[in-house]
C-alpha cells in the first residue's frame, strides 16, 4: 500500500489531506509536524523525534487519534485501482440529486430556469432518490467515501424527499460499509427551527446561498411573489449557524455584471459575521 498524504498551511490553518479516501482533516502544529515522520508503524521513532518539542504525553494521545483515522480509512487509506482509461468503466464519488425541480425564488440570474430547468415544476420520488444512492453504491467500487449533495431548486421545499433518502443512506451504510458525507445547498427561504433541528442532528453540511449586500441581494433574488428576500434570509442563516456554533457550513455567492464589485458582496458576508 502506497501512503499518499499532502500537508500545507493555508490561512493559518495546518492541512492535512489523504489522497486516496479524499479526507481533509484540519490539524494542529504537533501532528502536522508529526506527520514528518509518522508512517503508521513507527509510534516510537515518532515519539523520539518529537522529544523536546512537544510534551510526551500530548505526543502519545495524538498517536492515538492518528490511528484511529487509519482504522477508518481516513488516513493512509488503501490504493484505489482507478481506470488507466475514460472508455473502462470510471468509479462514482458524488452525486447532486435535483430534489426539487421547483423553487421558492425566482431569481434572475437562475441556470435552472427559477427552477423549473425548461419543463414543468414536479418533485423528486423516494423511488428516484433510493435508486440514486444505489447507484452510487454499485459505481463506486472500493471506494469508502461518497459524497451526496440535495440540491435544486430549493431542497427544502421537498423536506420528505430529503428525510427519506437520508434514512435510506443511514440503511444502506450499516449494510455495505459505505460513509456518505451529506450536504444541502439552500437559499435560506425556507430555513425554520424545524428543519434547523433536523439538519443538525442528521450531520447535513450547509451551502447557504446569498448574494452579499441587501441592495445586490433583494436586486437579484425576489420570492416567488417579486418581493425582497435579504431580511428573512440572513435572519435564517443567522439562527442556523448559531444553532451549530459557526461549524458545518459554507457561504455560497453570485457574481454577475451587476456586481462588478463582488469583494464588496464578500466583505459584508463577513462583517455580518459568516
Amino acid at each position: 500500500m502506497q501512503k499518499k498524504i499532502h500537508k500545507f498551511v493555508q490561512n493559518g490553518m495546518y492541512i492535512l489531506l489523504d489522497v486516496n479516501s479524499g479526507a481533509v482533516h484540519v490539524v494542529d502544529k504537533m501532528i502536522y509536524d508529526m506527520m514528518d515522520y509518522f508512517d503508521g508503524e513507527n509510534d516510537a521513532e515518532v515519539q523520539k523525534a518529537m522529544d523536546g518539542m512537544y510534551p510526551a504525553g500530548d505526543v502519545q494521545e495524538a498517536l492515538g487519534e492518528l490511528h484511529h483515522l487509519m482504522e477508518i480509512q481516513q488516513l493512509f487509506a488503501p490504493d484505489i485501482d482507478v481506470p488507466p482509461t475514460f472508455k473502462a468503466k470510471g468509479l462514482v464519488k458524488s452525486l447532486c440529486l435535483m430534489t426539487a425541480h421547483d423553487c421558492n425564488m425566482r431569481c434572475k440570474y437562475c441556470f435552472g430556469d427559477t427552477g423549473e430547468y425548461g419543463g414543468e415544476r414536479q418533485m423528486m420520488s423516494k423511488e428516484v432518490g433510493q435508486a440514486a444512492v444505489d447507484y452510487i453504491i454499485d459505481h463506486s467500487g472500493p471506494r469508502k467515501h461518497c459524497e451526496i449533495d440535495f440540491f435544486g431548486g430549493e431542497p427544502l421545499i421537498n423536506m420528505p424527499l430529503v428525510k427519506h433518502v437520508t434514512e435510506y443512506v443511514r440503511k444502506r451504510e450499516k449494510e455495505t460499509g459505505k460513509v456518505f458525507k451529506l450536504t444541502l445547498t439552500t437559499n435560506g427561504l425556507a430555513l425554520n427551527d424545524a428543519n434547523i433541528q433536523w439538519l443538525n442532528d442528521n450531520n447535513i453540511s450547509l451551502v447557504l446561498s446569498t448574494d452579499g449586500r441587501r441592495e445586490t441581494h433583494d436586486n437579484m433574488r425576489p420570492d416567488a411573489g417579486g418581493n425582497p428576500t435579504y431580511d428573512k434570509v440572513m435572519a435564517n442563516f443567522r439562527k442556523c449557524v448559531d444553532s451549530r456554533n459557526d461549524e458545518n457550513y459554507y457561504m455560497r455567492g453570485t457574481y454577475t455584471a451587476c456586481n462588478l464589485d463582488f469583494t464588496k458582496d464578500v466583505e459584508a458576508m463577513a462583517d455580518a459575521g459568516f
